[in-house]
C-alpha cells in the first residue's frame, strides 16, 4: 500500500512525456466520435499488436467495449484544440473535426499518423481497460507531435 495521495501519484504519471492520440469510431447511430487518450503502446511487430487504455468512467466506456474497429490518430503539435475538444464531457462528435472517411476508418486530417485496428482482447486494469488490437492498416506523414508532459499540451 503506497503512504502517497493520488494527487502525488498523478504528480509522477506527469513526469513522464508522451504523444497525444485520438481514437475514432463509428458508432452505434452512425456517427462518427472520438475521444483523446496519452496511454497508447506498441506491443508487438509479429503480429502487429498496439494497446491504449480507456477510462471507466469514459461516456464513450460502454459503446468502446463493444467496438470491434477503431483507429488511433496521433495528433499533430497543431492539434492541441482538438485533444481538448476530445477530452471534453458530454461531446465526442467530430462534428467540428476536419476528419476523411477511407473505407472503414475514420481519420483526423493532419494528424501525424494513423493506425486502423480490430479489438483482439480487452483486460480489467482498476480505474481503466486495456484494450489490445490488431493493426490492420496506418499512414503517416513527416509532421512534429502534439505531447503531453506535466499534465499539459505541448508542441515538440
Amino acid at each position: 500500500m503506497l503512504d502517497k495521495s493520488n494527487t502525488e501519484l498523478r504528480q509522477i504519471f506527469a513526469r513522464f512525456a508522451t504523444g497525444v492520440a485520438a481514437i475514432t469510431f463509428s458508432s452505434k447511430n452512425n456517427k462518427f466520435l472520438g475521444v483523446t487518450v496519452n496511454s497508447y503502446t506498441s506491443v508487438s511487430l509479429e503480429p502487429p499488436l498496439v494497446l491504449w487504455c480507456l477510462d471507466k468512467d469514459s461516456e464513450l466506456y460502454d459503446e468502446l467495449m463493444d467496438k470491434k474497429n477503431y483507429v488511433i490518430n496521433f495528433l499533430s503539435e497543431n492539434q492541441k484544440s482538438i485533444a481538448v475538444h476530445l477530452a471534453k464531457k458530454n461531446d465526442h462528435s467530430l462534428d467540428k473535426v476536419k476528419h476523411k472517411i477511407e473505407g472503414i476508418n475514420c481519420v483526423i486530417e493532419g494528424v501525424v499518423g494513423w493506425i486502423s485496428c480490430s479489438k483482439v482482447e480487452t483486460f480489467d486494469a482498476g480505474d481503466h481497460e486495456i484494450i489490445l488490437g490488431k493493426v490492420i492498416d496506418f499512414n503517416y506523414k513527416q509532421r512534429n507531435p502534439l505531447i503531453f508532459w506535466d499534465s499539459k499540451y505541448k508542441a515538440l
